[in-house]
């Protein structure tokens, strides 16, 4: 009996390592390596190759990028409107989600429904919503006009105002379903524990609530500002040429001058930048980890 226990266990370690080439975890990443490899991969080398071809010299573009001030003051302008926009998300979805978790289930569906199915209009048709909401004639500057303020010089499109508002609303979707994730998982009886003691809401939300949020609040700020760095659409459709962002100026060089090195200099650059903040944040996010833990 046991001599056939042994031979049936060496058997079943026979056929597992025998079968343990295509059982391998690694294999996983195949299909995404093959999706990544000539969609992102590629692309991004011949862009870095394209930035350092100048007649000029090697590093004539990135010369010229530093040498030329619009440059900076577009790459300037282009963070701090990430920044601010954000943050303002942050304001909105923190109230939201929480109140979307603490409602009842057909509340809190329809609530968070609605976030969710706006990520399923073109980014176009909410551009020109925003559009036809801010401008002349819109219903907010009729309805400021009705409460006798002077809206001849408020200038609410084609201006930063405009790409902020429509970049917040792009972005807190991003914003409400990465702290949405987050809140639904924390002990309710922290908070209860906390106003035994005598805290009050306010000292509550920001000694218990607001730290054990954070990684929600990091994932949904990455989210959030890599991709409303460089966006193009919605600049391009409420802002304006004189207060261009960096995804207008990289078009203008790769589609308007064609000057291909420099717009890929510039895009280069973008790249170098954006993975600077998602680093810098995720070592943050390490941080507070284990400083939590």
């Amino acid at each position: 009996m046991t001599t056939d226990v042994i031979t049936l266990r060496d058997r079943a370690g026979r056929a597992k390592s025998g079968s343990a080439w295509y059982t391998a975890p690694g294999l996983l990443f195949i299909p995404a390596l093959v999706l990544l490899v000539p969609v992102f991969l590629v692309p991004t080398v011949i862009l870095l190759v394209t930035s350092f071809t100048s007649d000029q010299g090697m590093f004539h573009q990135y010369q010229r990028m530093w040498e030329t001030e619009l440059v900076r003051t577009v790459f300037l302008r282009s963070l701090t409107v990430a920044a601010i926009v954000t943050l303002i998300s942050l304001v909105l979805a923190i109230p939201y989600a929480s109140i979307a978790l603490k409602s009842g289930r057909r509340l809190r569906n329809i609530l968070l429904g609605a976030v969710t199915a706006s990520l399923f209009f073109s980014v176009l048709v909410r551009a020109y919503a925003w559009l036809a909401i801010l401008g002349h004639g819109g219903p907010v500057l009729s309805a400021l006009k009705s409460l006798g303020v002077d809206i001849e010089q408020l200038q609410l499109v084609n201006s930063p105002t405009g790409v902020i508002v429509g970049m917040v609303q792009y972005g807190l979707p991003f914003m409400v379903i990465s702290l949405t994730d987050v809140m639904g998982r924390l002990d309710g009886n922290l908070e209860r524990a906390a106003a035994a003691h005598g805290a009050g809401p306010v000292r509550r939300f920001l000694t218990v609530t607001l730290p054990l949020l954070t990684p929600g609040v990091l994932a949904g700020s990455t989210i959030v500002f890599v991709t409303t760095l460089g966006y193009f659409v919605i600049p391009a459709i409420l802002g304006s040429p004189r207060e261009m962002m960096i995804g207008q100026l990289i078009s203008d060089q790769v589609g308007t001058t064609l000057d291909w090195s420099y717009g890929a200099a510039l895009s280069a650059v973008l790249l170098v930048i954006t993975f600077g903040v998602m680093l810098v944040l995720r070592a943050l996010a390490r941080m507070i980890g284990r400083s939590g833990s």
